[in-house]
């Protein structure tokens, strides 16, 4: 009789350890970790921006259809179809997709689009779109450099120099937002800061040659248009 009693309790034991609550650690690994279905979704989203990178369009559309099978018209799913239209040209579909996304969580990124849609034919309506964009989204340099690009080119030199330097700062080491700033100092006379900017980001003679170069034509459309004229300091 003692031998059973003692088994039973060994029994007990057994269970209770069984069923002894998580370390809290444990506990919060599992709580932050997103549910296995949004890990699928961000593998997924992640491959398409990347095809987008690289240029792979139709690959990436192919994809972004597939997703909308499984997924549905989801709105980020929607944001990476109009960027790849735009990307293919097609302005028009790329426009309606971008304006359908205005209200929604990725109205940062919409305006952003529109922007660039913009920049060529209209790009005093460029710039306000992506002004709305850095409201929406203030951390993202690229949108600040696109914002100063935009204002460079209506001539609103003093505004373009906060935004490109605010890009800068956000991200140090990116040419391309340094590259920016260093035309605006040479659209603006500024040799001084521009040589500055020159050593700093470390530009090779080919790419300053090319970076003169991309300012004069810019100092010279912008003297062909009356209102950049009034606007320029």
């Amino acid at each position: 009789m003692l031998r059973t009693v003692s088994l039973t309790l060994t029994g007990l034991l057994f269970l209770n350890a069984c069923a002894l609550p998580k370390p809290v650690a444990q506990l919060d690994r599992e709580l932050d970790e997103p549910p296995r279905g949004e890990r699928l979704e961000a593998v997924h989203t992640d491959l398409i921006r990347g095809m987008l990178n690289q240029g792979q369009i139709y690959a990436a559309l192919a994809h972004i259809q597939e997703q909308e099978n499984v997924r549905g018209q989801r709105p980020e799913l929607r944001l990476l179809k109009a960027e790849a239209l735009s990307m293919q040209g097609d302005r028009d579909q790329a426009e309606r997709l971008y304006q359908g996304l205005l209200r929604s969580p990725f109205a940062g990124e919409a305006h952003h689009g529109l922007g660039l849609l913009y920049a060529e034919i209209e790009p005093s309506t460029a710039v306000g779109h992506l002004q709305q964009a850095v409201r929406h989204r203030p951390t993202n340099p690229r949108f600040r450099n696109d914002l100063g690009y935009g204002l460079m080119r209506v001539g609103d030199f003093s505004q373009a120099q906060r935004e490109l330097a605010t890009a800068v700062e956000l991200d140090p080491g990116s040419q391309r937002w340094q590259g920016n700033l260093i035309i605006l100092y040479l659209l603006t006379g500024d040799q001084a800061r521009a040589r500055q900017w020159i050593a700093t980001a470390g530009v090779d003679s080919a790419t300053e040659a090319a970076l003169r170069r991309q300012a004069t034509r810019m100092r010279e459309t912008l003297q062909s248009d009356p209102v950049s004229q009034r606007r320029a300091p």
